[in-house]
């Protein structure tokens, strides 16, 4: 007989949502939190920019930069994010993550326009000698943890193959073509996050920067373009160097029909758990890209998502709420017991013992990470 009250908290450990608001007197903040409390969620992350705000000012007629102005998501400045970070601890608990994605240059939620400090993107970095990555580096960690968060999506060790992706090389978030040269630059952010006391998350496996297409929108079908060791050998040399279970790894919506002619990389037990786990040996946790992006909404059902991600061997099941159209409200209560269903009908494989398994994984590198 499955333990209830066991399975709820480890369904719980594997969820991450984004919640909406800038304060903590915010109704809208509230009422997420209330959601994430209900679910036992103890995982947030947050955006500058509210996409369902911002699109409805666009379709209103207000231009996308002064839209994106007004579409305040929860990250208003230094000080503002600073005590929302740690209300949101206090109120998740001991073992509270806190995300964000920033990456740098155009991917920075923590950005000039908001009062925090300009960074460099990855391509910009990699232009610098070794000691101007270092600092640029350690300027990036000491941003994100002074304003309080405990984990970044980043370092993007995604290769700039195609010079034409709109998504990786267009907002040069590649370091660079050549991977010694991407994996020694990630390892910089890595190495200067975990002195911080932030924990590290590298994307988008199995690699999107060869695709043509943006997956937020649809599948990005690599099939053709993809380069198996070329663009596996960043993860590889990372692993062999920080260690296989040091950083996160997020999978990405990206589809290789000759791999898995079915599902996207994300959804796909071929990819997470037969090339990213057996093959390269990863032992750490891996993060599912959001399951609110077009890729996936545009093929699959909620439930449906969430069981592919967890057979796949996702363990931390990560929805933004934060894409484009119109506003949901938290989602974290649903999630939890979609799971919930899902476990107790038999459709996870390896039922509580596999929720155990990715609950630990999430305990031992994304919780209560102490300074190097």
């Amino acid at each position: 007989m499955i333990d209830g009250a066991a399975r709820d908290r480890l369904i719980a450990r594997m969820l991450m949502v984004g919640v909406r608001g800038a304060s903590e007197d915010d109704p809208a903040l509230r009422a997420d939190l209330d959601a994430c409390r209900d679910a036992g969620c103890a995982a947030v992350i947050l955006f500058d920019v509210d996409l369902p705000a911002m699109s409805a000012l666009t379709g209103a007629g207000v231009t996308r930069d002064e839209a994106k102005a007004r579409a305040v998501r929860n990250i208003l400045g230094p000080r503002q994010t600073g005590a929302l970070t740690e209300h949101l601890k206090r109120f998740l608990g001991d073992s509270a993550i806190v995300a964000v994605d920033q990456e740098g240059g155009d991917v920075a939620r923590l950005s000039r326009a908001r009062g925090f400090p300009c960074t460099l993107s990855a391509a910009g970095c990699a232009a610098l000698d070794e000691s101007g990555r270092r600092s640029e580096a350690a300027a990036l960690a000491r941003t994100v943890a002074d304003a309080g968060f405990t984990l970044n999506l980043a370092p993007c060790v995604d290769l700039a193959l195609n010079p034409a992706n709109p998504i990786i090389a267009g907002k040069r978030r590649a370091y660079a073509a050549h991977p010694s040269l991407a994996a020694a630059c990630a390892s910089l952010v890595v190495e200067a996050h975990r002195a911080a006391g932030v924990a590290s998350c590298l994307k988008h496996f199995p690699g999107h920067g060869s695709s043509t297409a943006d997956s937020h929108l649809g599948f990005a079908d690599i099939t053709q373009t993809h380069s198996p060791e070329l663009e596996w050998a960043p993860y590889r040399m990372m692993f062999d160097a920080l260690g296989r279970s040091a950083v996160a790894v997020m999978t990405g919506h990206v589809h290789h029909r000759l791999f898995d002619p079915d599902h996207p990389a994300s959804l796909s037990r071929a990819w997470t758990t037969g090339v990213l786990r057996e093959r390269l040996g990863f032992e750490g946790p891996v993060v599912v890209d959001s399951l609110d992006m077009g890729a996936v909404t545009g093929r699959y059902a909620p439930e449906e998502a969430l069981v592919l991600a967890i057979n796949a061997g996702a363990d931390v099941l990560l929805d933004c709420n934060n894409a484009p159209g119109d506003p949901r409200a938290c989602p974290a209560p649903a999630m939890h017991e979609a799971v919930a269903r899902a476990v107790t009908d038999g459709r996870v494989v390896g039922g509580i013992e596999r929720l155990a398994l990715s609950a630990a994984r999430i305990e031992a590198t994304l919780v209560g990470r102490p300074r190097a």
